[in-house]
C-alpha cells in the first residue's frame, strides 16, 4: 500500500520521501482560484464544462467545487478525479516552464511568456510559500503563436459520455526568458515564476533533474509488464500466453516483436554504457524503495525482457526458427479492461501466437543478451552465461537468414523493409565487447567493420562519412537514409554503444584488441555517420536552423518551441528520436550548442509549450487525465454484460483511473490538443517512446554517488555448465518446516531468482508471521521465526515463489 493512503496530504516541504523524484511530482497550485490567470487564476470553472445530464454514475463537480483533499502546494492523489485535472489544465499559464526543471549549466534555462505585452514585463522567481528568491527578470521577443484549441472529452465507459470541454486561445506574441540571466537559484527546491499575479506551475533547478524524470519514465516500464512480474500498476496478467512475461507495446494488450525488442535492446545498451548512471532506487517492485533489490534499476528492467526470450528459447527447444516473438491479435487492441482482469476469465482465452523469428529481431535480442552476459555476471553468473550462450545463437542464426523477411503482423506493425544492418552491426560489436577478453578472437568486431565478404564501400575511401566494410559498412552509409527518430535509432544508438564500449579512448580500445590508429579511424568515421543521422531525420522545420560542427550539414527546427514537424500519431514518439540522436552527437562530437538545441527539445516535452501540459505522467504539475492505456483508465470499458451495467457503480470501485506514472503522451504537432480516448493520437502510450526517451533521460543524468553502488553478489559456484538456465517453472521450487517448539525453521529452495512471501496465518485467518523480502535469489534459503509468543493451535504457512505456491499445516503447543 501506497505511503499516501496511509496519511493526510500536508506540504510537500515536510512530506515524508515517497519516490526518487518526490520533487517533480504534481502539486497543487497555491490556490484553487477560479479567476482570470492574470488575475491569480489556476483552475478552470466547471460552469464552462458542457456536461452530460444523464451520467449519474460519475457526475461531474458543480462549478467552485474543489477537491476534498486540496491543500497549497501538496501533492495531488493519484485517485484525484479526472474532473478536477482537467479543471487545472484547461487553465492555461502564459508562463510556460519545464515542468520538471532545470540543470544548473544549463546557460540559458529556457521558458516562455505568451502575451502581447510580453516585451515589457518582468518576472520574479518565488518559493513555495510565494517568498521571492530571485527578482528583475526580463523577456525578449521570440515569435508568436497562432490560435490553439483545446478539446477535453471525458467518458463514463465506451458508451457514456461524462463531459466535454473546447478552449480556443487566440493568436499571441511569445517572449522568452532566461532564467541563467538571474542571480543563482536554489537548488533542489520547488519554485515559481511570477509574473504580476500569475504564477508558473513548479520547477527545479538541480543536476539530478533528469534522473529524477529517468527514475518516473523507469515506472512506465512496471506498468506495461506481463506475466507474474510484481508490476506495482496491476496484478498477474496473461499469465497463460505460451511464452509469459515481456512487455505490452502500448495501449493494449500486444506483445510485439518491434517495441519489445527494441524496449530490451535499449535498456541493456544503456545498463552497459552508462553503469555509473544506472541506480539501485527500487525493488524489482517499483513501489518499494527502502528495501531495494540490490542491483541496478535499469539493468533489472532488462533482466525481465531477457527472460523472456530465454523462455522462448527454451519453448522452441533452441530451434530459433521456432522461436515466438508476437503474441495476440486485433482482440487485443478491441478489447478494453484492466490487464490482470484477464485472469478472472473462465476459462482464459487462448491468445494467438506467430512462430518464427526475423533476422533482424535475432540480432537485436542477440545484441541485448551479449551485454547482459557482462553486466549481469556480478549478480548471477548462471543466469549471465546462458544469456551468452543464447546471444551467440541467435547471431549465428540473423548472420545466417540476413535478408529474410522479419516475422511481424504487418496489420499492427510496419515490420521494417530494410536490411538490419543496425542491429547486426550492434550484435556484433555487443559480442565483440563480451567475449575478447576471454577468447581473444577478433571474428565479431570483424563483422562489423572490416567484413569485405559482408559489404565493400568504395565510397569510404573517399569520404570519412562512410564505413569500408562489415555491418556497419552498408552502401548508404551507416544511417538510415531520412528515418532517424523511430525503431531506426538504433543507428544512433549502436554507434553510441561501439563509441562508449570500445572506443572511448585508447586504454579501453586496446583492452578490446583495437589499435590505436584503427580507433581513430572508427571514430572519424562514426562522428561523421552521426552527423549524417542528425541532418537526415525525416522531421523538418521552417524557422531556424544550426549548423552542425566539422561538416556541410545543418539541423532545421521551428520556433518559438524547437520542434521538428513529424508525423501527427504520437509525435513526441519521434520527436525524442530527435532529442536523443542530437544529445549522442553532442556528446561524441563534444558540441555544447546541439546539447543545448536538444535541452531546449526536452523543455517542449515538459511542459514549455502550447498548452502548459508536461507529457510525462506524473512528473510537472500539469499530466493528462485520458490516458490511452486499458489498465490506467475505464474510459474505454467495453466488455459490459447487463449485471455488470446495472452494478456499475460498484464496478468502478475495482477500476477507476489511476495515473500511469513515466508514460509519455503523444501531444500534437498542431496547434490543437485533443484529449480523448477515442481519437488517441495525443493520448496513447508506447513503450518504445519511453524507452527513447529513456536515453534521453540517462545522457542528461548525473553519474550516480558512491553511496549508490553497492551490489549484491549472488554468484552460483557451478557457472560453466553449458544448459541453459531454467526460468521459472513451476513445481521446483521446494519447501520444508520444521517445527522445533519455540522455533519454526522454514527452509525453502528456489529454481531461479523469483519474488518470495511467506506468512504464518491462524485457522482463522489472522497473520501471525508475515516475511516478504521481494525478490530473492536462486539456490536454498533458511528463515527462521520464534514463535514463544504465539498461542498454542494450528496454523499453516504459507509459502509462494513466483507462480508457485504451498501450503503447510503446523501445530504449535505449550
Amino acid at each position: 500500500m501506497r505511503l499516501a493512503s496511509l496519511i493526510p496530504f500536508i506540504a510537500v516541504g515536510a512530506f515524508a520521501v515517497e519516490t526518487p523524484y518526490d520533487l517533480i511530482r504534481p502539486v497543487y497550485p497555491m490556490e484553487w482560484c477560479t479567476a482570470a490567470v492574470e488575475d491569480g487564476g489556476t483552475v478552470y470553472d466547471f460552469a464552462n464544462f458542457t456536461v452530460n445530464e444523464k451520467d449519474t454514475l460519475v457526475g461531474t463537480p458543480k462549478s467552485g467545487a474543489k477537491p476534498a483533499d486540496f491543500k497549497a502546494n501538496a501533492y495531488i492523489a493519484d485517485t484525484l478525479n479526472q474532473a478536477f485535472i482537467d479543471a487545472l489544465n484547461l487553465k492555461v499559464s502564459n508562463i510556460r516552464v519545464n515542468q520538471a526543471g532545470y540543470l544548473p549549466d544549463d546557460p540559458e534555462k529556457l521558458f516562455y511568456y505568451v502575451s502581447d505585452k510580453c516585451e515589457s514585463a518582468t518576472y520574479s522567481v518565488v518559493d513555495l510559500e510565494g517568498e521571492e528568491v530571485a527578482a528583475g527578470g526580463k523577456f525578449s521577443a521570440f515569435g508568436k503563436i497562432d490560435q490553439t484549441v483545446r478539446v477535453v472529452k471525458a467518458y463514463v465507459n465506451s458508451l457514456d459520455k461524462r463531459y466535454t470541454v473546447e478552449k480556443t486561445a487566440p493568436e499571441a506574441k511569445v517572449c522568452a526568458g532566461k532564467l541563467a540571466e538571474l542571480a543563482a537559484l536554489p537548488t533542489d527546491k520547488r519554485l515559481r515564476i511570477k509574473v504580476g499575479k500569475e504564477y508558473s506551475s513548479t520547477f527545479i533547478v538541480s543536476d539530478k533533474v533528469y534522473s529524477m524524470v529517468r527514475d518516473a519514465n523507469l515506472k512506465f516500464f512496471g506498468v506495461q509488464r506481463s506475466g507474474d512480474s510484481e508490476s506495482w500498476f496491476h496484478g498477474p496478467s496473461h499469465v497463460h500466453d505460451s511464452i509469459p512475461g515481456g512487455w505490452y507495446d502500448a495501449g493494449d494488450f500486444l506483445k510485439m516483436a518491434p517495441t519489445m525488442g527494441y524496449t530490451f535492446l535499449v535498456l541493456s545498451v544503456l545498463s552497459a554504457v552508462h553503469p555509473e548512471r544506472d541506480e539501485d532506487h527500487y525493488a524489482f517492485n517499483h513501489n518499494e524503495i527502502v528495501k531495494t533489490d540490490g542491483i541496478p534499476d535499469m539493468l533489472r528492467e532488462a533482466r525481465h525482457g531477457a527472460e523472456f526470450y530465454l523462455r522462448s528459447y527454451e519453448y522452441a527447444k533452441g530451434e530459433i526458427k521456432d522461436m515466438i516473438v508476437n503474441i495476440g491479435d486485433e482482440t487485443d487492441h478491441n478489447y478494453w479492461t484492466r490487464a490482470d482482469s484477464m485472469e478472472s476469465m473462465n476459462p482464459v482465452p487462448p491468445r494467438p501466437v506467430m512462430h518464427g523469428i526475423g533476422p533482424g529481431m535475432s540480432a537485436q535480442v542477440a545484441a541485448g543478451l551479449a551485454l547482459l552476459s557482462v553486466r549481469y555476471a556480478t549478480y548471477d553468473k548462471a543466469f549471465a552465461d546462458s544469456c551468452l550462450k543464447v546471444a551467440e545463437k541467435l547471431y549465428a542464426y540473423a548472420k545466417e537468414h540476413f535478408g529474410d523477411p522479419e516475422v511481424c503482423d504487418e496489420t499492427l506493425y510496419a515490420c521494417g523493409v530494410q536490411k538490419p544492418y543496425d542491429v547486426l552491426a550492434m550484435a556484433a560489436i555487443a559480442l565483440h565487447y563480451a567475449t575478447y577478453e576471454k577468447s581473444k578472437k577478433m571474428d565479431y568486431l570483424n563483422d562489423a567493420a572490416e567484413d569485405k565478404t559482408i559489404n565493400d564501400n568504395i565510397n569510404a575511401k573517399y569520404s570519412f562519412e562512410y564505413f569500408p566494410a562489415g555491418w556497419l559498412g552498408a552502401d548508404r552509409g551507416f544511417t538510415s537514409g531520412g528515418w532517424t527518430s523511430d525503431y531506426d535509432n538504433r543507428f544512433a544508438i549502436t554507434l553510441y554503444a561501439f563509441y562508449k564500449l570500445l572506443l572511448a579512448d585508447k586504454e579501453t580500445a586496446a583492452k578490446y584488441g583495437i589499435k590505436d590508429s584503427v580507433r581513430i579511424d572508427y571514430t572519424k568515421r562514426l562522428v561523421n555517420s552521426l552527423v549524417r543521422s542528425v541532418s537526415d531525420d525525416l522531421g523538418n522545420g521552417d524557422d531556424e536552423h544550426v549548423d552542425l560542427p566539422g561538416s556541410h550539414y545543418e539541423f532545421r527546427y521551428d520556433k518559438p518551441w524547437f520542434v521538428t514537424n513529424h508525423f501527427d500519431w504520437h509525435p513526441n514518439r519521434y520527436e525524442t528520436g530527435t532529442i536523443l540522436n542530437l544529445l549522442i552527437y553532442a556528446e561524441v562530437a563534444k558540441s555544447a550548442e546541439i546539447r543545448q538545441l536538444a535541452i531546449n527539445k526536452m523543455n517542449y516535452i515538459l511542459g514549455a509549450n502550447q498548452w502548459d501540459i508536461c507529457f510525462m505522467t506524473g512528473v510537472g504539475d500539469k499530466n493528462e487525465a485520458h490516458v490511452h492505456n486499458r489498465t490506467a483508465n475505464p474510459e474505454g470499458w467495453n466488455g459490459m454484460t447487463v449485471d455488470e451495467y446495472l452494478n456499475y457503480k460498484d464496478f468502478l470501485a475495482s477500476y477507476s483511473y489511476r495515473p500511469p506514472v513515466g508514460a509519455l503522451m503523444g501531444g500534437s504537432m498542431t496547434d490543437s490538443l485533443i484529449s480523448d480516448w477515442v481519437i488517441f493520437t495525443a493520448t496513447e502510450t508506447y513503450i518504445d517512446a519511453n524507452a527513447s526517451f529513456l536515453v534521453a533521460n540517462v545522457l542528461l543524468s548525473p553519474e550516480k554517488s558512491a553511496a549508490d553502488t553497492s551490489k549484491k553478489d549472488t554468484t552460483k559456484a557451478d557457472s560453466t555448465k553449458e544448459a541453459i538456465v531454467e526460468i521459472a517453472k513451476i513445481g521446483e521450487a521446494r519447501l520444508a518446516v520444521v517445527n522445533n517448539g519455540v522455533t519454526l525453521d522454514v527452509n525453502y529452495t528456489l529454481p531461479t531468482e523469483q519474488n518470495v512471501k511467506i506468512s504464518l496465518v491462524s485457522v482463522k485467518g489472522k497473520v501471525q508471521k508475515l516475511y516478504a523480502p521481494g525478490r530473492e535469489s536462486a539456490g536454498s534459503h533458511a528463515l527462521q521465526w520464534n514463535v514463544e509468543s504465539i498461542p498454542a493451535g494450528a496454523y499453516i504457512v504459507n509459502y509462494s515463489a513466483g507462480s508457485f505456491r504451498k501450503h503447510k499445516l503446523v501445530t504449535i503447543t505449550r
